[in-house]
């Protein structure tokens, strides 16, 4: 099998094929590119699905060529060279993604689907941690959105109501989780004794948000990731983080943050970890943790904070631990507990496959798709 099928699944094609879709996504120069964070992941894996599903699917995107292999199926179109009017069907990532397709005069297309990651109300909802001017200009976007837009996506079912309850029930709306690979890189070395950790490791892989849009998250993270890494010093456990956001307050002492890791690479750190850990952005969240989905796709245990709505991943396999919200000492109990007891053999990897590949998630869009006369 190839790589780019190892990223989704077998290719399907028993369906009405042939749709012309973009898969707009942010503006900004992405030279230097490289696929660590969720949104982009999301955006090529999805993109890569739909083509296997037999449409003819380009990433718009203002990059230089070559900075990140593309799967085959997909074809790469900038901004610049875009032409909206040659597509059956734009399909916009994001509140920047839409924002994006309106600033290059795209947004008077017949046929948008518009993917949202978060949904924001008329007034600040417990669930949504955007706050004041950012929450205002996601609104805006959101109403354009619904004005414009033939379908939205969301992540979770407390995002699909909140838009419903703020825009209404005109538009179709479609909950499109989180997918996972089909096929990963095959087992490798140990990366953690190469940065000086010899205990087993908990693992925090994920965006830790920066300072523009998400601030209260950023801090609430650090203070509790601190916390914690001091935490599990005393059952002789070791706390190590990855990916992109602000890190400016955690202390090297409680919590070894190792930067931006590539895609492909982070299976390995997954496979040589002893759990995978997932915070609540508060004590209520409506959007999901992506984490979730790619720490059970490796079979490694998962010890999440209530009230992250995809923990029913975890109760259906009983693969890892729900704790309440920033209660620090329940989570480095439950942490040393999985750690203590190697995760038993269960298939879980291909169960996580089976229902929950980015192919399957692709699937979810046949309905709206169905619907279009190219």
């Amino acid at each position: 099998m190839s790589r780019r099928e190892a990223t989704g699944a077998t290719t399907t094609r028993d369906h009405a094929p042939g749709l012309r879709i973009a898969c707009v996504y942010r503006r900004d120069d992405a030279s230097t590119l490289v696929v660590a964070s969720m949104n982009y992941i999301r955006f090529f894996r999805m993109a890569a699905a739909l083509a296997r599903r037999g449409h003819q699917v380009d990433v718009v995107i203002e990059r230089r060529r070559g900075a990140h292999p593309l799967a085959p199926s997909l074809r790469e179109v900038s901004f610049r060279d875009v032409r909206w009017d040659g597509y059956d069907v734009i399909k916009t990532f994001f509140h920047r993604g839409f924002e994006s397709l309106v600033a290059t005069g795209g947004a008077d297309h017949p046929f948008i689907i518009s993917k949202l990651g978060s949904v924001v109300g008329r007034a600040q909802t417990a669930g949504v941690h955007f706050y004041g001017a950012v929450r205002e200009q996601l609104l805006a976007t959101q109403t354009e959105i619904a004005r414009r837009s033939r379908a939205v996506t969301v992540l979770t079912t407390p995002s699909a109501e909140l838009w419903q309850r703020t825009h209404g029930t005109r538009l179709p709306i479609l909950k499109v989780p989180t997918g996972v690979d089909a096929e990963i890189p095959p087992p490798g070395p140990n990366p953690y004794p190469a940065i000086g950790v010899e205990e087993p490791v908990v693992l925090f892989a994920g965006n830790l948000y920066d300072l523009d849009r998400q601030a209260e998250v950023n801090r609430r993270w650090q203070d509790r990731l601190n916390r914690l890494g001091h935490a599990l010093r005393r059952p002789g456990l070791r706390l190590v983080a990855m990916g992109t956001g602000v890190t400016d307050r955690l202390e090297p002492d409680a919590v070894l943050h190792v930067g931006t890791v590539d895609v492909d690479e982070v299976w390995a750190w997954q496979r040589h970890a002893a759990v995978g850990l997932v915070l609540a952005q508060g004590p209520a969240q409506d959007n999901e943790s992506s984490k979730i989905y790619h720490y059970l796709r490796t079979g490694l245990p998962t010890v999440c904070e209530q009230p992250v709505p995809n923990t029913g991943l975890i109760t259906e396999t009983g693969h890892g631990a729900i704790v309440e919200h920033d209660a620090v000492d329940a989570l480095a109990d439950a942490c040393a507990k999985l750690a203590s007891a190697p995760p038993p053999v269960n298939g879980l990897p291909e169960w996580m496959v089976r229902h929950h590949s980015w192919d399957a998630r692709a699937a979810l869009y046949d309905p709206v798709l169905a619907s279009v006369r190219p």
